[in-house]
């Protein structure tokens, strides 16, 4: 009898581990179309995706003492450019501290076009303006990279174009100052300082979506991260699709927002869509602890069904990512920054988005 009790109990208790492997397996699964195929999503490239284009200026180039990875990449961009900054002298370059002048910052298009001779694809971020315009810019605000303490949401596109990224010292604003509309702006005649390098014609500064995709025109593919922290920004969305969707070039999108994946899902199944992940290591403790851990842990997936997931490449080789790409998904390394990083990192994805350095193809 106890013999019995004992072989039904066992007998459950596998039937609840398939069953909880089996929704697992349902949770994090990849799009249909992909599984079934076994193919890769279209409009993605394995080929290396520079991060924010291929930028002197911004993410992953603060320090002022380069690498010769750094300085090597530093080179390249302005050998695309046709630059020649501090080469001839053979010292190392560091665009922030040593070189005359920031030519390419990061998400310019300055900096994609650099990308596009180099042969490499181009990772982006978007955003609107005050004005419903989307821009190309990561942050939610002009603070790190052009010294403006202001929102990117509360600008429009004409205010967005008189601040210069990464400006020089002397062009610098602070709080608004010189922006046409702004509660800092006098109203009086602009100057090629007051105005914010406007006169300056070299300045870069935040891009149009459109302007980007014109440039680009289908020279090299591009991942569309959009921007959103919470929530579904429908205008957001429905902007950013109404662009790409007469593009002609290969695109695919991604987002942090599973809502962004869902909204594609629902609307337009045939783009290719990615879900961005940074796993969780901290305490489960709270709601907002839970979600990020769930998230991390991909089981937001059944959602946008992403046909790829971008992971931060440390963490490549955890069990959802292992049992995702064992499903049939393909996985994508963020942010790598050496060779030594795209070494470890190779086993565990199928391509990976760079910067900083020039990864080997």
């Amino acid at each position: 009898m106890m013999g019995s009790k004992a072989r039904l109990a066992g007998k459950v208790a596998l039937g609840l581990g398939f069953g909880v492997l089996g929704g697992w397996c349902w949770a994090l699964a990849p799009g249909l179309s992909v599984v079934a195929g076994r193919r890769k999503p279209v409009g993605l490239s394995l080929h290396p995706y520079a991060h924010r284009g291929l930028h002197d200026a911004g993410s992953g180039m603060e320090t002022t003492n380069p690498n010769p990875g750094q300085t090597a990449y530093l080179h390249r961009i302005h050998d695309c450019l046709k630059i020649e900054s501090d080469r001839p002298s053979g010292r190392h370059v560091s665009a922030q501290a040593k070189s005359p002048r920031v030519v390419a910052p990061e998400n310019s298009l300055a900096a994609f076009e650099a990308a596009c001779r180099a042969g490499y694809g181009i990772e982006l971020d978007v955003h609107l303006s005050r004005d419903g315009q989307v821009v190309v810019i990561h942050d939610g605000d002009l603070q790190r990279m052009a010294g403006v303490n202001r929102a990117v949401a509360d600008l429009t596109y004409e205010q967005l174009q008189r601040i210069p990224l990464c400006p020089s010292p002397a062009q610098a604003l602070e709080s608004g100052e010189g922006i046409p509309g702004s509660a800092d702006h006098d109203g009086g005649p602009e100057t090629e300082d007051g105005d914010g390098g406007l006169n300056d014609p070299d300045a870069q500064h935040v891009p149009l979506l459109s302007e980007v995709l014109a440039l680009v025109d289908g020279r090299v593919p591009l991942v569309v991260e959009i921007k959103m922290d919470r929530g579904l920004d429908r205008e957001l969305m429905r902007r950013t699709d109404a662009l790409l969707s007469r593009y002609q070039g290969p695109y695919v999108i991604e987002s942090f927002n599973v809502l962004a994946l869902a909204w594609y899902r629902a609307h337009h199944p045939g783009v290719t869509r990615g879900q961005l992940v940074a796993p969780y290591h901290g305490r489960v403790d709270s709601r907002s602890s839970a979600l990020r851990w769930m998230a991390g842990s991909l089981l937001f997936n059944w959602l946008g069904r992403p046909d790829f997931v971008a992971c931060e490449w440390h963490s490549g080789h955890s069990l959802p990512m292992r049992l995702y790409r064992f499903l049939g998904g393909t996985p994508i390394a963020w942010t790598v920054r050496s060779e030594h990083a795209q070494e470890e990192a190779s086993p565990d994805f199928d391509g990976i988005i760079f910067e900083s350095y020039l990864p080997e193809s």
